[in-house]
C-alpha cells in the first residue's frame, strides 16, 4: 500500500516536472518568434556579411547542398534565408528534401518569399521550375544556385514509374538489343531525374538521422550532419555544420 502511494507520489512529481520543461520550451519559441520579427533586410545584411566573412575558411568543396525539410518546424523563411546564404557562399544546388510532403505544394509562396529576402543582394536564383535568371545583377556577373523540391515520391515511386516504363517498352533511349542494359537504365533514370550532382552533404535536424527515402546510390559519398536538436536554422548554425563538413575527410579504402 505505501509503495502504491509511493509509485503516485512520483508520478505526480514527474508529470510536474514535464509541464514545467514544456511551459519553458513554449516560452523559448515565443521569445524566438520575437526575435524573428526585427526588421527583414537588415537582419538579412547582417547574416549575408558573416558568412562572407566564413566563406575563405572553409576550403572544401560544397557543390550540392540537400536540407530536410519538417514544415512543422521550419519556416519558408528559414528556407529562404538558406537559400540566400548558401547563394552567398557559392554553393552551386540546394534542394530541399521535403519529409512531410507540404512543401512541394507550397513552393510557389517559397518562391515569392526568396525573391523578398533577397531583395539587394547579387546573384542569380534559379528554379526547376520557373524561366531562368539571367544571373547578373547591375552587369556585375555574381553567384548562380539552383533550387530543387524533393519529396519522397521522387525515390523509390519514381524508380517503380521508370520500371514500369522499361516494362512497357515506353522509353525514350535507344535500344541496342533485346535486352535492357544498366547504361539503358541510367539513361531512362535521368530522362525523370534533374540533371543535378549527387549531393556532398545533408543538412537534417532533430535527435533522429534518417534518409528519408533518398536514393541509396545518390548519397553513398553524403555526409549527414545535424544542424540543431530543437529543428531551429540560423546562420550560425548554418556555418557551424559547414564547419563540420570542412574537417571531414572521404576515405575510399583499397
Amino acid at each position: 500500500m505505501l509503495s502504491r502511494l509511493i509509485r503516485q507520489i512520483l508520478f505526480v512529481l514527474l508529470h510536474l516536472v514535464v509541464s514545467v520543461l514544456v511551459a519553458i520550451q513554449n516560452v523559448y519559441h515565443r521569445f524566438c518568434v520575437k526575435m524573428s520579427n526585427l526588421p527583414k533586410n537588415q537582419t538579412v545584411n547582417n547574416e549575408v556579411m558573416t558568412v562572407l566573412g566564413h566563406v575563405p575558411l572553409i576550403t572544401k568543396e560544397l557543390k550540392h547542398l540537400v536540407v530536410l525539410v519538417d514544415t512543422d518546424h521550419h519556416t519558408l523563411t528559414d528556407l529562404a534565408r538558406v537559400v540566400i546564404w548558401s547563394l552567398v557562399f557559392g554553393i552551386s544546388y540546394v534542394s530541399f528534401h521535403d519529409i512531410t510532403g507540404k512543401l512541394q505544394k507550397d513552393e510557389e509562396n517559397l518562391f515569392v518569399e526568396v525573391e523578398k529576402q533577397k531583395k539587394g543582394i547579387p546573384g542569380c536564383i534559379k528554379w526547376f521550375d520557373k524561366p531562368n535568371l539571367n544571373g547578373y545583377t547591375n552587369g556585375i556577373q555574381a553567384n548562380t544556385i539552383s533550387v530543387n523540391i524533393l519529396s519522397y515520391n521522387d525515390g523509390r515511386p519514381k524508380i517503380t514509374k521508370c520500371l514500369q516504363q522499361i516494362s512497357q517498352d515506353n522509353t525514350l533511349c535507344i535500344r541496342s538489343s533485346d535486352e535492357f542494359t544498366s547504361q539503358e537504365l541510367d539513361r531512362t533514370l535521368k530522362t525523370i531525374y534533374p540533371s543535378i550532382p549527387d549531393p556532398n552533404l545533408v543538412l537534417y535536424s532533430g535527435p533522429l538521422c534518417c534518409a528519408y527515402g533518398l536514393l541509396p546510390w545518390h548519397i553513398r559519398l553524403t555526409e549527414f550532419i545535424q544542424i540543431s536538436i530543437d529543428h531551429s536554422i540560423n546562420v550560425n548554425n548554418y556555418l557551424g555544420a559547414l564547419y563540420k563538413y570542412n574537417k571531414c575527410d572521404l576515405r575510399f579504402g583499397k
